[in-house]
């Protein structure tokens, strides 16, 4: 079993992982990160959503939180005022070829910005073809997402391009992307299971969740090996491999249980919560 002792900060992706499948916060979990928080293991949200995305699972959590990784890790956030600690946007000059080489596949493209700084969430650049979800997707969210028939004017770079697409035609779309942008970006495939699509999402090549939490490492003078880091799907395999203790759900990719040292339940089961009830114990 983990020794708590060890271990100072718990790093936790959401959606797969602390959600369930019908994508609420068991209580028994909701008890369980405030156990850990009171014992005094620094915990942070990990996750692909944007910082807008994220913040009903704060309050629903209800903890004063330091500092949550969003966007893939693009984005680290101080949650006590909503402020920005640290972006990696994508390089202007990359992110223009990218969208433009995504928008001649056809593709309506979503370029992510931070909020924080910019006063809205981005932009929706018009593509010959938009995936129905995309329509799904502006309904229910609560990021402002403006619409524009052009790439954007503004300067300022995206933290994440995104388009949407059947998986199985952006599995082939992504082996060309990495040919076409091999060094210059990072990139994943992965269903959003809240909203029941795949998308294609591009990151500066250096951006994971797990350099997140090595930032939030050098800030808060916490060994990076002292940490805990527990998820479900492919952005998630860095941290999972990285961390002190990684550990995998039951329902997690093979691919990232297979790199876990500890699997536990699956966020059915409320796994997250058990692996809590462990470093507790010790």
């Amino acid at each position: 079993m983990p020794d708590r002792k060890r271990f100072e900060l718990l790093a936790v992706d959401l959606d797969g992982t602390l959600l369930d499948s019908q994508h609420r916060l068991p209580q028994r979990t909701r008890d369980a990160l405030h156990g850990a928080h009171a014992a005094g293991l620094k915990i942070v949200l990990c996750t692909g959503r944007s910082y807008t995305e994220t913040r009903p699972i704060l309050q629903q959590i209800g903890l004063n939180l330091d500092a949550a990784v969003t966007v893939g890790g693009a984005l680290l956030s101080d949650l006590t005022t909503g402020r920005t600690l640290d972006c990696t946007p994508i390089a202007p000059h990359i992110a223009a070829a990218a969208a433009t080489w995504l928008l001649r596949r056809g593709y309506t493209v979503m370029w992510l910005r931070d909020a924080s700084s910019a006063g809205f969430d981005g932009y929706l650049i018009a593509g010959p073809r938009r995936h129905p979800a995309i329509d799904a997707w502006s309904a229910a969210t609560p990021c402002e997402m403006r619409p524009i028939a052009r790439l954007p004017d503004d300067g300022a770079p995206p933290l994440r391009l995104t388009v949407v697409d059947d998986a199985e035609a952006l599995r082939q779309v992504s082996a060309e992307f990495d040919r076409a942008f091999d060094g210059q970006l990072s990139h994943n495939v992965i269903g959003v299971p809240m909203y029941g699509f795949t998308v294609l999402e591009a990151f500066a090549a250096d951006v994971n969740k797990w350099s997140g939490i090595v930032k939030l490492c050098r800030r808060w003078g916490i060994d990076p090996r002292r940490t805990v880091a527990v998820g479900d799907d492919v952005n998630d395999l860095p941290m999972v491999r990285q961390a002190g203790l990684g550990v995998a759900v039951a329902n997690a990719r093979p691919d990232v249980r297979a790199v876990a040292r500890r699997i536990v339940g699956g966020n059915d089961e409320c796994g997250v919560a058990e692996l809590i009830d462990e470093l507790l114990r010790q």
